[in-house]
């Protein structure tokens, strides 16, 4: 099976204002229901692309600490030539199937917490889970009231310690993040299995 493209987010954990340089991580994990799904919108994604079996992909973005849905592509069934647009962007036909949408900037009011992971260091079978957190450099849980941060956490050198248990198998460090993340148990995106 082809590795899926995840969701990704722009964010800077040391500035958060629209001018910053922003660091593009995935989104592995949410605390509670995403408030943006294709089919709320009126699109029906279809799987036409083996890197995205979930047929769409989505960017996201913090400015000034809300959170906005900044691009959306999507694959759409051959028969659709004008599919909706989404917050009044135009989708643009691209190639096989897909559509995409740039600049939406689509508030969204999300309430709950996320995990974002970037740069992937260690084994290269990582992405068979998205509990392998503790394979990345990079991870940050941030925390949302109505779709603005209210908090963040930086758990990348805890993440640094679980890879350093060098005597513990693959299964036990696993667990060891699984425990570490509790709030988020069963709520790890998978996209191998959307």
């Amino acid at each position: 099976m082809s590795e899926q493209i995840p969701d990704y987010f722009k964010y800077n954990k040391e500035n958060n204002d629209k001018y910053s340089k922003k660091k593009h991580y995935e989104l592995a994990a949410i605390e509670k229901d995403w408030p943006f799904t294709p089919e709320k919108f009126g699109y029906h994604p279809v799987d036409h692309f083996t890197a995205c079996w979930r047929g769409f992909h989505c960017l996201y973005e913090m400015d000034d600490l809300q959170l906005l849905l900044k691009s959306f592509c999507v694959t759409l069934d051959c028969s659709v030539v004008s599919p909706p647009d989404l917050n009044g962007v135009s989708g643009k036909k691209g190639y096989g199937g897909f559509w995409e949408y740039k600049q939406v900037n689509l508030p969204l009011g999300y309430s709950g917490g996320i995990i974002l992971c970037a740069d992937v260091v260690g084994y290269d079978d990582w992405f068979s889970d998205y509990e392998c957190t503790h394979h990345f450099r990079d991870v940050l849980e941030l925390r949302f009231e109505e779709g603005i941060v209210k908090s963040g956490i930086d758990h990348s050198e805890t993440m640094e310690e679980i890879r350093g248990f060098t005597d513990l198998s693959f299964h036990e460090q696993n667990e060891l993040v699984a425990d570490y993340f509790s709030l988020y148990s069963n709520k790890w995106i998978n996209y191998y299995k959307l």
